[in-house]
Parts: structure tokens; C-alpha cells; sequence
């Protein structure tokens, strides 16, 4: 969902972003212990996650941090692939994963459970909050309104986790990794209007 002003102002909201939720089921399924990361959230907003396909520690975790980063931080932390790498064609993100064998192996196996966990929860997930919802634009027009004037165009990229932690995690100026159980609460407009303050 992505939301404008006239000419000023835009959010992008990415909520059941494909990539993004099947990262973080694999990483749930496999027990992957990754290396502490500021943009690492907690575990996975899932009740009992899939029994693990290989022994613990056969992925390690600083290739799926670096799929990861290469995810949610393109700009700052993307691995180039190596010319030496063939893309592994047979996941859903050929050359994001083609740096790390061990993790693209275990992706490659375990991708239709993890695509039919996410297209179930993206069904669940529009049946309970619609297409989007106007908390956003509502936020940025009070702003306004509490300043007498247009906010300054800025743009800002948010994308929704379904983690079990509150914490919003700043990838850079422009994005930000939010729980959705912080989104779908009354903190959110909270957050947001401190945002829109002061970057608008």
C-alpha cells in the first residue's frame, strides 16, 4: 500500500512482502541461530513452526544474516555475487542467494511450505485488514493541520514483519522494519506522528 500527499509526501507500506516473510519462516523452521544484527528481529509471530528438514547448525547463521540484509538493506548491505557463482535458479531469489549454498539448499527444499504459509496468512491477513487502512494518511493530514502548513516532501518505506517483538528498527532514513503488531496497535499513530514531525 502506498500512500501520497499532493506532491509532498509519500509512504509505502509493505505488508506480506514475499521474500521478506519466507526469510524469517525458513529461519523459524531451521532453528537458525544468526549473529546479533540491529536489523535482525525477534522470532517469527508463529504459534509452532515446521520441524527443522536438517540438524541444527547446518545452515549457518551468517548466511542467512547476509540473505537477509540483502533484503531489507539493498542500498547498505547487499553481498554481490561473485562472477564464480552460478545463480541458484531453483529458489525464489537467484542471485540473492546463489553467495551461500548451505542456506540455498535448505530454501530451495522447504520454499513450498514456506509459500503456502505466507499466501494462507496474506488471505488471513485481507480478510481482517482490507487492501489497507487510512491510519497513515490520517496521521500525516493532523500533523499538518497541528502546524498550519504542508509537511515537506519526504519519502518513506515501511515494512511490516510478523515478529514477536516491538521494537521499529531504522534501516536508513527513508526505511524502516516495523512488527505488525506494532502497525496494528494504537502505537503505531504514535510513532508515525513523531516521524512525519520531524522529517516533514
Amino acid at each position: 500500500m502506498e500512500l501520497r500527499g499532493p506532491l509532498s509526501w509519500r509512504i509505502g507500506v509493505r505488508r506480506w512482502d514475499y521474500l521478506v516473510d519466507c526469510a524469517l519462516w525458513i529461519r523459524a523452521s531451521e532453528r537458525i541461530e544468526v549473529p546479533a544484527h540491529r536489523l535482525v528481529p525477534g522470532p517469527l509471530d508463529l504459534d509452532e513452526p515446521p520441524a527443522p528438514s536438517r540438524p541444527l547448525g547446518f545452515v549457518p547463521g551468517t548466511e542467512w544474516l547476509g540473505w537477509w540484509l540483502s533484503l531489507v538493506d539493498p542500498a547498505g548491505q547487499r553481498t554481490r555475487p561473485r562472477a564464480d557463482l552460478e545463480p541458484a535458479d531453483d529458489t525464489p531469489d537467484p542471485l540473492g542467494l546463489a553467495p551461500w549454498p548451505a542456506l540455498r539448499r535448505v530454501v530451495a527444499e522447504r520454499w513450498p511450505e514456506a509459500r503456502d504459509w505466507h499466501a494462507a496468512r496474506q488471505r488471513d491477513g485481507l480478510d481482517r485488514y482490507g487492501p489497507g487502512n487510512a491510519a497513515t494518511n490520517n496521521v500525516v493530514r493532523q500533523v499538518e493541520q497541528s502546524l498550519g502548513r504542508s509537511i515537506r516532501p519526504f519519502s518513506v518505506e515501511i515494512v511490516l514483519l510478523p515478529v514477536r517483538d516491538d521494537v521499529i528498527r531504522r534501516v536508513d532514513h527513508e526505511r524502516y522494519l516495523v512488527p505488525e503488531r506494532v502497525h496494528d496497535s494504537a502505537r503505531w499513530s504514535v510513532w508515525l506522528r513523531g516521524l512525519v514531525l520531524r522529517i516533514g
